[in-house]
């Protein structure tokens, strides 16, 4: 479903960059949009420290984003493409299944969102859309919004988290110690375990473990990564902000 009316006029030919750390996803998109005439992909990355290294030496019109590509720092990676590259435009994909808060992403300055039951003929006029400067989400995900708006889905616990809020969640989720989510928040430890209880408190949960096997049932952190410890990264390491 998007919007109709242009915002923009759309090249001649729509340069593409493709984010997903899968070869095999961004080999099948680049065969996709092959079949394309009008539109170019002129660049990969595998990372969202690459995807902030491409976009300066590359003219990028649309991104297409992996939902999970930064993990917790996805919404990060977004605000940071749109703050430093504002002509560009941002469609998250997510092939690795329904993805609860995909209005999170799209708050925060993505342009579109496609989930995994996207067809070809979707992504393609998806990408169309957003370039003109419209939006675009999958049919499933307007189908659920217009229920929920109509009173007939149920908001998950996790949506009553603030920002911040969810930001911990995801983190603590994905494994990563209260030491390194300060450090990546810029706040205290102290700051961080408040915030703990206050996501054990909205969530009704009563341990670390469950926190984790919350964050993972609801598929707000990649299974791939869930509740093992990161490294603590250096300071001379890069990653997008947040």
């Amino acid at each position: 479903m998007s919007s109709n009316v242009p915002l923009h006029p759309t090249p001649s030919r729509i340069r593409l960059l493709i984010a997903d750390d899968r070869w095999v996803v961004r080999e099948g998109l680049k065969r996709m949009i092959a079949q394309c005439a009008g539109m170019k992909v002129v660049g990969e990355a595998a990372t969202s420290d690459e995807v902030l290294e491409r976009l300066p030496s590359t003219e990028v019109d649309v991104i297409l984003l992996d939902a999970w590509l930064g993990g917790p720092k996805t919404r990060g990676l977004i605000r940071e493409v749109r703050r430093r590259h504002a002509g560009c435009r941002v469609l998250v994909l997510n092939v690795q299944g329904r993805d609860p808060d995909a209005l999170r992403l799209l708050g925060t300055g993505a342009a579109g969102y496609l989930g995994k039951d996207h067809s070809r003929a979707q992504l393609i006029d998806a990408i169309r859309q957003v370039v003109r400067g419209a939006s675009y989400v999958s049919p499933s995900l307007a189908s659920r919004l217009i229920s929920d708006l109509r009173g007939g889905g149920k908001r998950p616990r996790h949506a009553t988290l603030s920002d911040r809020e969810y930001q911990v969640l995801c983190r603590f989720g994905s494994g990563i110690r209260f030491k390194q989510i300060a450090a990546e928040l810029g706040v205290s430890p102290k700051t961080v375990s408040t915030y703990r209880s206050r996501i054990l408190d909205k969530l009704k949960l009563k341990t670390n473990a469950e926190i984790i096997r919350y964050a993972i049932e609801r598929r707000l952190v990649s299974r791939s990564t869930a509740g093992l410890p990161r490294r603590q990264k250096s300071p001379t390491d890069r990653s997008a902000g947040l």
